[in-house]
């Protein structure tokens, strides 16, 4: 495998193959290190199921049981009934045989299926303490192992299969001053969002942010509300006889107004000094676009048609399918713009786009400003890209290897063809800033970026008003201390909701207007606030640092931090009451 990716597509499937077995490798280390017994774990799992299976069984017994109790005690009422009501005035033979199926039915009720219920529910419940008990044993069992799995994990597999991809820590208050004062990174797009989780690092050099924010934006919601009109009117037939009429008209009234929605979105931030001067945006095709089809062609003439208008300024390339599946009409610089995108690119671009087996297809939107290249791809936006380690956590150990293997290889392919679009731009493998060459050493201090991820980690609701009926909007300023904690001030916007009526007037089939009362809700902002105390782990990276050793440095860390604390990517914090 070369160092260089130089075709994304055709080189995932080798990277794939490296990072399972780079998977597997890791859970078996965890695994030794963790001392569970596979074998016992799994005989112990297959009691359970057994345990499971005959406690399903029993409570199929029980519900046929149940059924036949109430049937028997239905049949018994009806035979009381009978008795009651007709007597022997009608015949001593139906009343006779009320009599006899009656009593037979208590007596077997009584004798027979009372005491079978008693004793199914009675075994019921045993094979149910019995499971419980059991299942806490698994969980015990493989406590030693879920307690092995740490933020770094997934991190590390990363690096070891793609070796000039590398992940901080923390995002630190370093790597972001270096978007933004080398790479042009404007800070206005932090003020009105939240960071729900950050990853941070390098690709051959060159910084990369992959972020997952939360930010509000005022929509409309539709209230409605109904009135109900009645009347009466006077009507006289031909006889002159008079006739009172009732009528009744149901009213109904709507009102749009504001409502707060909240939009998650996760964005792959990328800075490379390639092409300083491009700028464009290309969004995703709403198609597949196959050469041969309709849409395919009108595209093109469109494109074409924009080329031939010389104030537009703009080249087309050759390739006529990368301009049609990548369109960027919108493209400031094309002498940069085909440094950029040499052919190798353009047929990279393609595949990536065209492909739905191994990646994702035509998911992306990718805009460039200058420095900066920011990608938005569907296929990361729901999933749990923030490698929380209790997704790992489970009793079956045999689930437990599914589980953290699948998942891990699902997200690097996530994170794989997240980066794809760059990875088939060779400039930006052969570009690398001086700090990568040369090494500049950073002293690690964790941004506020990390401070907002942190805090919606522990959760809103720690944070938010308590007339708070929205999401909250966390924002974060920091204090250090001489001893080295942070104390973060967290601010939680949100909205509380205020009841209104609105009177809305309409026409009634009588004649007359009436003012239909509509219910609404204002909101209004609101702020709560709570502290943050952490102290980051300014110690170097071992990535070859054994499960054990890891799990005993951070227990460490916990206990000296003090109670109710988390550790979280090298971060100790816990909630200042």
């Amino acid at each position: 495998m070369t160092e260089d990716i130089l075709s994304p597509l055709e080189q995932f499937q080798a990277y794939k193959e490296k990072f399972r077995e780079v998977a597997e490798k890791t859970f078996d280390e965890l695994t030794a290190a963790s001392g569970v017994d596979p074998e016992a774990n799994r005989v112990l799992c297959k009691e359970i199921q057994d345990l499971k299976s005959n406690n399903k069984k029993t409570s199929t017994a029980l519900t046929w049981w149940t059924v036949l109790c109430v049937f028997m005690w239905i049949v018994t009422a009806v035979c009381v009934i009978i008795c009651v009501t007709n007597g022997f005035e009608a015949g001593w033979i139906i009343p006779t045989i009320s009599i006899v199926v009656g009593v037979s039915m208590l007596v077997l009720l009584f004798w027979k299926i009372h005491p079978i219920i008693k004793k199914c529910k009675s075994i019921k419940k045993e094979l149910e303490e019995l499971i419980k008990n059991k299942e806490q044993e698994t969980w015990d069992m493989m406590a030693p192992l879920n307690r092995l799995y740490d933020w770094g994990v997934f991190n590390r597999m990363m690096t070891q299969t793609v070796p000039r991809l590398e992940f901080d820590p923390y995002f630190t208050n370093q790597r972001l001053a270096d978007l933004i004062n080398s790479y042009g990174w404007d800070e206005n797009f932090s003020k009105e969002r939240s960071v729900l989780f950050s990853h941070s690092g390098l690709i051959n050099g060159n910084p990369f942010v992959i972020a997952r924010t939360r930010k509000m934006e005022w929509g409309t919601k539709e209230y409605t509300g109904e009135l109900v009109v009645k009347w009466t009117t006077v009507e006289y037939d031909s006889e002159g006889k008079k006739h009172t009429r009732h009528h009744s008209e149901t009213l109904r009234a709507s009102v749009h107004k504001p409502y707060p929605e909240y939009f998650d979105k996760t964005r792959l931030i990328y800075g490379n000094t390639a092409a300083p001067d491009l700028n464009f945006t290309r969004e995703k095709n709403d198609d597949e676009l196959a050469v041969d089809s309709r849409s395919y062609k009108r595209k093109l003439k469109e494109i074409e048609k924009f080329s031939r208008d010389l104030k537009n300024d703009f080249a087309m390339a050759t390739n006529e399918e990368f301009e049609v599946l990548f369109t960027t009409t919108n493209r400031n610089n094309n002498q940069q713009y085909f440094l950029l995108f040499t052919p190798l690119a353009q047929e990279n671009m393609i595949n990536i786009i065209r492909d739905k087996e191994l990646g994702y297809g035509d998911d992306f939107q990718f805009m460039k400003h200058r420095k900066l290249n920011t990608l938005t791809a569907d296929h990361m936006q729901e999933l749990p890209l923030d490698m929380n380690p209790r997704m790992f956590w489970n009793c079956n150990y045999d689930a437990a290897k599914q589980v953290f293997i699948e998942t891990t290889c699902e997200n690097f392919r996530a994170i794989y063809f997240g980066f794809a679009p760059l990875l088939s731009i060779p400039m930006y493998q052969q570009i690398r800033p001086a700090s990568a060459i040369y090494g500049i050493d950073m002293p690690r201090q964790s941004s506020y970026w990390e401070h907002e991820s942190l805090a919606n980690f522990w959760g809103e609701d720690k944070f938010a008003d308590a007339s708070c009926v929205t999401h909250s909007i966390l924002k974060t300023t920091e204090n250090r201390k001489d001893d080295g904690t942070v104390e973060v001030q967290v601010r939680a916007y949100g909205y509380r909701a205020e009841p209104r009526v609105d009177y809305i007037s309409k026409y009634c089939s009588n004649g007359n207007y009436y003012d239909v009362p509509v219910q609404w809700d204002e909101y209004i902002p609101v702020m709560g606030t709570g502290t943050l105390e952490m102290q980051e782990d300014t110690t170097d990276e071992q990535p070859d640092l054994d499960p054990i050793t890891r799990l005993q440095e951070t227990t460490q860390k916990l206990n000296a931090f003090g109670e109710n604390s988390v550790f979280r990517r090298h971060i100790t914090s816990r909630i200042m009451q």
